[in-house]
């Protein structure tokens, strides 16, 4: 009788913030109300405002504690290589993983997210530099081992390759649209990110002598 009782149950911020993602996803954050995030999550609206001031503080703490998530499992990867080249795959792989395991969230990121002014003026905006100084760190590092060439710039090189993987994640979600019937974004988001590593692999290194 007590099979379950070591079961956790989410604390209701989680359970409210996971009704807010599939409201977002759902009805698109400018549409979504509060009155409705609340019913999804099974609280009363009242209750919501006791974790959140408003629709703006939950769509920022998403993005904060899920981009949060996905630089920390970046970072206890890449931990345990030596070479760049790997760390970069690393990179990619755990972005893609993340996002599998959760369509709702890309779908978030990758649309709505694109299209909001919210984050411009906000400390989320923090996680994004982040994972941009992540990526710069691996591209430093790749340099001073003679991995890649001498002559790149990594301020402009990690933006390169921020954009590209950005623009792979949203075809993939554009993929699976019902209003988008075009093999244009027809492809494996797993191959997707290999191709994407080797891309700029190709284009990272110096003329071997």
């Amino acid at each position: 009788m007590f099979g379950n009782s070591d079961k956790k149950t989410p604390d209701k911020r989680t359970v409210i913030l996971d009704a807010a993602l599939k409201t977002f996803v759902k009805r698109g954050y400018s549409e979504t109300k509060v009155a409705e995030i609340a019913s999804e999550a099974g609280v009363a609206e009242g209750t919501l405002y006791n974790y959140f001031q408003n629709k703006e503080g939950l769509l920022l703490a998403l993005f904060d504690e899920k981009w949060g998530g996905i630089i920390g499992g970046i970072r206890g990867k890449i931990s345990r290589l030596d070479d760049p080249s790997k760390k970069l795959k690393a990179i990619f792989s755990q972005v893609v993983i993340m996002f599998k395991k959760n369509r709702q969230l890309a779908e978030l990121f990758m649309v709505d997210v694109k299209q909001s002014s919210i984050f411009l003026n906000n400390y989320t905006i923090n996680r994004i530099v982040e994972f941009l100084d992540l990526i710069e760190e691996v591209l430093v590092e790749g340099k001073q081992k003679g991995v890649y060439r001498r002559d790149l710039d990594t301020r402009v090189a990690k933006m390169i390759i921020f954009g590209a993987a950005q623009g792979i994640l949203l075809s993939w979600v554009l993929s699976e649209s019902a209003a988008v019937r075009n093999k244009t974004f027809k492809f494996s988001i797993y191959q997707a990110a290999k191709t994407l590593k080797d891309v700029f692999k190709s284009g990272l290194v110096g003329e071997k002598k």
